[in-house]
């Protein structure tokens, strides 16, 4: 690497390593002497806190000269007894001295010689720990990277990273301008300046070489002419942000990877602006999806899509807004989005086909869409449906009827929302909750999809159908839907039956679908499918609370006295929990501890530690609520 004043501070000035061994023989000596001149209270502790450092020192030196499985995670138990080591040293010195009430009696100029003495055996100990901290260090760095020398390269080992050559290699090509966004000297001065903040930064993530790859990656993909760098000069809040992004969120992370124009609004502060809405999103939709080439047009619209979501994870991240504010924000991207491509879907189709006289395409959510607390990446759940007698035609030179009409409606619209892009689906649709399942039409006429709740349907059908909301088609349709939807949901029915469907239900979900860890809140006993089967229960058996949003059902729920008030809490914080474990940790397991923070923030707890007692506190609320619905006793009227 040049020798340049910013990289060269980054190494240790060069230093003669002493024989680890013979700093442990002499420490030894050390606490042998101090052990003949002092004993007790702080003494003791001292000693013992010695011994256990002398221990994991010893450790460390076997594994070096013996492991085949050595890594720089080897020396954290020493690291943290040495620690240990120099706060009981400092407690020793600072008592170690005769005492006031020896000042002025015969024995105070023998305490003073002793203490003397002792405070020069402490004064040894502190420095050949300390030497022998440094020298393990050393012999470490040798056995993990033999033949590195370079003393950056030696700097990186130091504060974590496995691979130092690499990371260093990196840092070389920044310094030489060989990225875009460094061509000037503007910006590579810039850079030199934020480089040890940068550093000690990804040095806090438990894989610092995972995390400067994927922002080498970012900062590659900056086209010239960014002032990045001296953004994050000015700006180190900004630094942190995105670094956060790629340590703690690796979901996010890839979205500024593939989409670099990202960078730019995190520069600006435009990201953490509310997402738009109705309107003023579809208008911006539509204008990405104009144009002759549908295919292009539609990668367009999922990247101004994908843009809208990252802004609203990175506000999960750091927890600038209420997750049931940002699980909305997500429902309206989403139903935005369904408004555009189904116009397009439309236009297209009448353009062959013309249209169909008296009849009206209409779209149903369900589920986390139809109740608007969508996360990251939610599934959609859609029912299609139409108006009118599906054996009329349509007007056009090449005429359908309307089941085939609405049918390749349906089917162009789950093509187009499900688009390709670079981070995957745009949205993953489901269809499977319409009339028959797999085997029905993707889409149905409402006379049909009315007739078919009124006679056929199952329990679980009209249990997903609680959570229905039309979510396209005009204000008249959406009315005369939700009147039908509601209707159906309190049509009269056996509450033995119910309870017993319930009851096999839930346990055929919990035999074919076990959760995949602690932090599945959906499937762990007393997490979110308990509860909505304990409202969905209460919602048929009692016809209250027909609300497709979850929480303002239980709300009305508890007013009824049908519910208790702490399951609106326990609602809360398993939505939040979820909503911020899909943008953060995705996985079911209990999240990586650089993450912890992050996700209890969001859910507005304290720390990690209160959002675990919140969580237990939640799922028991929840088990306690769902043995209440299912009970064959009558509902307890507590409030």
């Amino acid at each position: 690497m040049k020798a340049d004043t910013a990289f060269r501070n980054l190494a240790a000035p060069g230093r003669d390593t002493v024989d680890p061994a013979a700093l442990l023989d002499r420490i030894g000596h050390s606490y042998a002497a101090l052990r003949a001149l002092a004993a007790g209270g702080a003494f003791d502790r001292l000693f013992a806190q010695l011994n256990r450092m002398t221990m994991a020192a010893a450790d460390l030196l076997a594994g070096i000269g013996a492991s085949d499985t050595l890594t720089l995670g080897s020396q954290r138990d020493y690291d943290a007894q040495q620690a240990l080591l120099l706060t009981e040293l400092a407690q020793v010195e600072a008592i170690v001295g005769p005492s006031p009430q020896q000042l002025m009696t015969a024995e105070y100029a023998e305490a003073t010689v002793r203490a003397a003495e002792a405070l020069s055996i402490l004064a040894t100990l502190r420095a050949d720990t300390a030497a022998l901290h440094t020298a393990l260090v050393d012999t470490l760095r040798r056995a993990l990277f033999p033949g590195v020398t370079d003393p950056v390269e030696l700097a990186l080992s130091e504060v974590g990273f496995a691979d130092p050559i690499s990371a260093a290699a990196r840092f070389r090509e920044w310094d030489e301008g060989r990225r875009a966004v460094l061509a000037t000297s503007a910006e590579r001065r810039a850079m030199k300046a934020v480089l040890p903040q940068l550093l000690q930064a990804i040095a806090h993530f438990p894989d610092p070489d995972a995390v400067l790859a994927v922002f080498d990656e970012v900062v590659g993909r900056q086209p010239a002419g960014v002032a990045l760098f001296s953004s994050f000069e000015a700006r180190p809040s900004l630094l942190l942000s995105m670094l956060g992004v790629i340590g703690r969120a690796p979901v996010l992370a890839r979205h500024l990877v593939v989409q670099p124009q990202l960078v730019g609004r995190m520069i600006d502060s435009s990201v953490f602006a509310p997402v738009p809405k109705g309107a003023e999103v579809e208008a911006e939709l539509g204008h990405m999806l104009a144009g002759t080439d549908a295919h292009a047009g539609a990668l367009r619209m999922a990247e101004a899509v994908n843009a809208h979501r990252f802004a609203l994870g990175l506000q999960t991240l750091e927890a600038t807004a209420d997750l049931v504010d940002i699980a909305q924000g997500s429902t309206d991207l989403a139903e935005a989005t369904l408004s555009v491509v189904t116009a397009h879907a439309l236009a297209e189709m009448e353009a062959i086909h013309g249209k169909v006289p008296g009849s009206e395409f209409l779209i149903l959510g369900l589920g986390r869409f139809g109740g608007s607390e969508l996360t990251h990446r939610s599934d959609l759940d859609l029912v299609y449906l139409f108006t009118g007698d599906c054996r009329t035609n349509s007007t056009g030179r090449r005429p359908l009827d309307a089941n085939e009409y609405f049918s390749r409606v349906a089917r162009r619209v789950s093509t187009m929302m499900a688009t390709m892009t670079t981070l995957g689906p745009l949205y993953q649709v489901d269809t499977r909750l319409r009339p028959w399942g797999s085997k029905g039409l993707l889409a149905c006429s409402v006379d049909c999809f009315d007739a078919y709740h009124r006679d056929e349907a199952w329990t679980w059908e009209h249990m997903a159908l609680t959570r229905a909301r039309p979510v396209f088609g005009s204000d008249a349709a959406r009315e005369t839907l939700k009147r039908l939807v509601t209707c159906r949901l309190r049509s009269p029915r056996n509450r033995a039956t119910l309870i017993a469907d319930a009851l096999k239900m839930r346990g055929d979900i919990a035999r074919n679908k076990a959760p995949r860890g602690a932090f599945d809140v959906k499937l762990v006993q007393g997490g979110l499918v308990d509860l909505e089967f304990a409202v969905h229960t209460l919602q048929l058996n009692h016809h209250v609370g027909l609300h497709p949003r979850l929480r303002a059902a239980i709300r009305s729920l508890v007013v009824a006295g049908l519910a208790d008030r702490s399951l609106i809490g326990a609602h809360d914080l398993l939505s939040r929990l979820l909503i911020a474990l899909r943008t953060v940790s995705p996985h079911a397991h209990e999240p990586a501890p650089e993450r912890r923070e992050a996700i209890a923030q969001a859910c507005g707890l304290a720390d990690w530690d209160a959002l675990v007692v919140a969580y237990g506190d939640a799922r028991a609320v929840v088990s306690q609520a769902w043995q209440s619905a299912i009970s064959s006793m009558p509902t307890a009227q507590a409030a």
